[in-house]
């Protein structure tokens, strides 16, 4: 039974009593996960006996598993609730979680290093400084930028949980035992743990793991393009997994390839035998929770103490009796009693599937199993020459023929001396180049690993390559007529041997079939070249503006050039040109604003027409208002009005009396109002003393604006009843003179009788 040590907040012997055993501690479990939260709880009494010495921020030292590397783990008191019943909950936080309030410093980005020097780098960045230690036995190369301080909040998120970490970059399983950190390859071990399902595994997630397993794969793809476009399928339907008897029926999935482009039935056929072999189709997907009671009774007698050591991260075989299937599953999370030494429970999940792996064994056919045939008998007849005449060496049993520990073929007869040493013992057989206690860059150790320093074969063939770095050499793929090669940072793509594309750092080319470039991408944008020359027409991408120099998103087309969009006219017909932009201005061929296609009313909204010609016709429709705030030039040409009789109806004489309706109206001099409507200076009314009538003293002419409702003039009617004015001011003015000659006549009469 293991006790939880109470520490103050710094200045702690770690290996002291600090201030005290929390031995009125209830349940206290330690909560660990693959990759995530390391944590643990407990219940303490408000009479305890070390009630009042617990604070926020103290430490405690705790067991958090049985292995050694879970032993007297660090954890920080984080929160302390109110009390229930006389009974406060206690939450504590690992060590590492120091790693969230420890910011990371901007600094260079990494590329092609391994983990450790990420996480060397990581730990100069890191403020304050710590004591915390990095390790990694991950041999895969990858990159870490440090330049953006937005892509990490702390130091824990540059180690895993947030997309470019270390974890998601390089990959691997965290062990963290208090300060230190240690990144690996695989963090747990293969345990001869059986967990025996049927027995005492009955949770409705194992049920539903089995029930959604599948036996067989029905494969289809799409091939072709267009019209050329069909679907295969294999003739036989399905393909079984080798376990489909050990189930009461079939359960057929169904995978689409068609991403994999399989060419015909017999290559659909490889990837779906691949597929099978690389998803472990007719395996249950192992996802259990069990007690460490139930673990316990799973297994025999002989297995209990190596369950008593199985940790985070370990592997364990997992039975499924009923149908004679066993699979293996990694422990993923943990709860550990720390009062009671041993698993509150423990939870199993299944690896993740190298889909990379899959797509790479999808591609094999006879084809390439023959091609495998062929290089493999070379490679073995290079290598029964070099056997066949190795030159001089000598063989040694070491220590002594009465105590074989190793067989040694060395260069001389002397460990002491000798350089070149090929050395076989129980770890495996590895050969130094730098004598029998020197560096062995050639192995084969008893764990299945094959390690290479230096590889020259000439030519390297294989099905994967997993966790490399190729330097100084070229790649080159080939299929009929095209051909791929990587070289010195560059991809070059060929047809028929000439140059179509090319990929660098900097640039991406396409080129016409004689090789010249057509277009390029680059930082500054795409350009475009004049067919069969190097003469750029134009580019899209960053420009400045002449007149303001500030940068902006352009097509930019070169002097003397035409930019210009294009439609064809029917489909299959000729593009006719409806947009150009050259030095001489932007030409439209035609303009429709709105319409099905566009959408919108066809306004040109808050906008200005300068020096612009109307050829045709410029038409006003029907109550919609026409606002001038200038004068209106004619330029000596008049407004029409149209008046063809043809255009009117119900015509009757006017009784309108011109010169009574003229008499009533009033002219005043006035100032137009300023700022009244807008303040717009464009939109002002005219500022001079003006000559005019009043719109509500002139009803005769008053008209209502429909618009505003401000009250105006009809200049029309105003014009008609200026005319009916004059016309019948001319009428009676003929009428008076008639009068006047008529008494003229009669008063000429009269003196003549009295003559």
């Amino acid at each position: 039974m293991s006790t939880i040590i109470l520490h103050d907040k710094k200045n702690n012997n770690w290996n002291s009593l600090g201030i005290g055993p929390l031995q009125d501690a209830i349940n206290p479990l330690s909560t660990r996960e693959r990759n995530g939260i390391y944590d643990m709880t407990f219940q303490y009494p408000v009479v305890g006996n070390l009630f009042h010495e617990l604070k926020v921020g103290r430490w405690i030292v705790a067991d958090a598993g049985p292995t050694l590397v879970a032993k007297s783990q660090r954890f920080e008191i984080a929160q302390i609730t109110k009390p229930i019943k006389g009974i406060v909950t206690v939450y504590c936080e690992h060590y590492r979680y120091k790693l969230l309030r420890t910011m990371v410093k901007i600094g260079s980005k990494y590329s092609n290093i391994s983990a450790q020097t990420a996480l060397n780098q990581l730990r100069s960045q890191m403020e304050p400084k710590s004591d915390f230690t990095f390790y990694s036995d991950v041999g895969t190369t990858s990159s870490i930028d440090f330049t953006d301080p937005a892509k990490y909040k702390n130091a824990q998120e540059v180690l895993g949980g947030v997309a470019g970490s270390i974890l998601d970059n390089f990959g691997g399983e965290y062990l963290f035992n208090n300060n230190q950190v240690r990144l690996l390859a695989k963090a747990g071990t293969d345990t001869n743990v059986v967990i025996a399902y049927g027995k005492n595994l009955t949770d409705i997630n194992q049920e539903e793991s089995i029930e959604n397993t599948y036996t067989s794969i029905y494969g289809w793809a799409k091939i072709g393009n267009g019209d050329d476009e069909k679907v295969i399928t294999l003739p036989e339907i399905y393909i079984d997994s080798d376990y489909v008897s050990n189930y009461t029926e079939r359960r057929i999935q169904m995978v689409d390839f068609s991403d994999k482009e399989p060419k015909d039935v017999e290559a659909l056929r490889g990837m779906v035998k691949s597929f099978i072999k690389s998803n472990n189709v007719g395996i249950p997907r192992v996802s259990i929770k069990a007690s460490y009671v139930d673990l316990a009774s799973s297994v025999s007698d002989e297995q209990l103490k190596s369950l008593e050591v199985v940790d985070l991260c370990d592997w364990v075989t997992v039975a499924f009796n009923q149908l004679n299937i066993n699979t293996t599953a990694q422990i993923v999370k943990t709860v550990w009693n720390i009062s009671l030494d041993q698993y509150e429970s423990i939870e199993l999940g299944e690896a993740r599937t190298d889909f990379a792996k899959v797509i790479e064994d999808s591609k094999e056919n006879i084809n390439d199993l023959s091609d495998k045939i062929d290089w493999l008998e070379q490679a073995q007849k290079e290598a029964s020459d070099i056997i066949k005449n190795p030159g001089k060496g000598h063989v040694l049993i070491y220590p002594s023929l009465a105590d074989p520990q190793e067989l040694l073929i060395m260069d001389t007869t002397s460990i002491n001396t000798a350089r070149k040493v090929w050395r076989w013992n129980i770890g495996g057989l590895g050969f130094s180049s730098t004598g029998y206690n020197g560096n062995y860059e050639l192995a084969m150790t008893n764990n299945g690993l094959i390690v290479a320093d230096r590889m020259a074969t000439g030519t390297l063939r294989a099905i994967n390559i997993i966790g490399v770095t190729i330097t100084g050499s070229s790649i080159t793929s080939e299929s009929g007529s095209y051909k791929m090669l990587l070289n010195n940072g560059s991809l070059n793509n060929y047809v028929s041997g000439v140059l179509r594309s090319s990929l660098n750092p900097y640039s991406f080319s396409l080129k016409d079939s004689k090789a010249v470039e057509t277009m390029s991408l680059t930082s500054s944008g795409v350009s475009i070249n004049k067919e069969g020359t190097t003469t750029q027409l134009g580019y899209l991408g960053r420009g400045r503006d002449a007149s303001t120099n500030r940068e902006e998103m352009t097509m930019n087309v070169e002097a003397g050039n035409i930019g210009g969009i294009a439609v064809k006219d029917t489909s299959g017909g000729l593009y006719i040109r409806r947009i150009a932009a050259s030095s001489a201005g932007a030409h439209i061929s035609k303009l429709t604003m709105g319409g099905s296609y566009v959408g919108g009313s066809g306004e040109i909204v808050n906008s200005y027409l300068k020096n612009t010609g109307v050829s045709s016709a410029f038409t006003v429709y029907n109550n919609v208002p026409l606002d001038f705030y200038t004068n209106l030039n004619m330029h000596g040409y008049s407004i029409i009005n149209q008046s063809d009789i043809r255009l009117k109806e119900n015509i009757e004489n006017t009784t309108i009396d011109g010169i009574e309706e003229t008499k009533k109206l009033n002219f005043v001099e006035f100032n137009r109002k300023q700022n009244y409507q807008t303040r717009n200076k464009q939109k002002q009314p005219s500022a001079k003393r003006e000559l005019g009538l009043i719109a509500q003293y002139s009803p005769f002419l008053c008209a209502q604006d429909t618009e505003d409702h401000y009250l105006g003039l009809d200049m029309n009617k105003q014009i008609m009843l200026n005319s009916l004015t004059n016309k019948q001011l001319i009428e009676r003015i003929e009428h008076l003179e008639g009068k006047v000659n008529r008494k003229n006549r009669n008063k000429r009469k009269y003196h003549r009788g009295v003559i």
